[in-house]
Formats: structure tokens, sequence, C-alpha cells
């Protein structure tokens, strides 16, 4: 039988986001106009209302300067691969 995948944490995903972006020391505007990102969309992801793209995650980390994977993994609520 195939198993559906774990739930994402939206929530950890959008504190992790916040984080990486204060540890930068860009406000959302910074953080906007270095991803790419409009700022509305990172409001959303910060808040954990949205289930955002790869493309858009991709943005908020070069944005950062976190790998990918470090967001992604965030979200992640399998204890098997975290």
């Amino acid at each position: 039988m195939i198993e559906p995948p774990p739930p994402v944490d939206l929530a950890a995903l959008g504190h992790a986001v916040a984080k990486a972006r204060r540890a930068a020391n860009l406000t959302l505007d910074g953080l906007a106009e270095r991803s790419g990102v409009s700022r509305r969309m990172l409001v959303e992801v910060e808040g954990g209302r949205i289930n955002c793209t790869i493309g858009v995650l991709h943005g908020i980390a070069h944005a950062v300067g976190v790998p990918l994977g470090d967001l992604a993994q965030t979200a992640c609520t399998d204890s098997r691969t975290n």
C-alpha cells in the first residue's frame, strides 16, 4: 500500500523564513527586493498561511543566504527525515 506523504508544517516553515530574514538583517521590503518575491507573498509565507512554490522558496533562500534544503526541511513533519 502506498502511503501519502506527511503533512507540511507551514507554521514551522514560516518561522524559519522569518528567522532567516531577521538573521540577514532584512526587512520584509528588503527581502522582497532581494528575492523577487512580493512583500504580500512573504507575509503569507512567514505567517504559515500559504504553501509556496519551490521557486518562491528558492528565491527566499538565496536572498537570506540559507541553503534551500535547510528551509524546506523545516516544513517536513516526517521524523525520519529530521
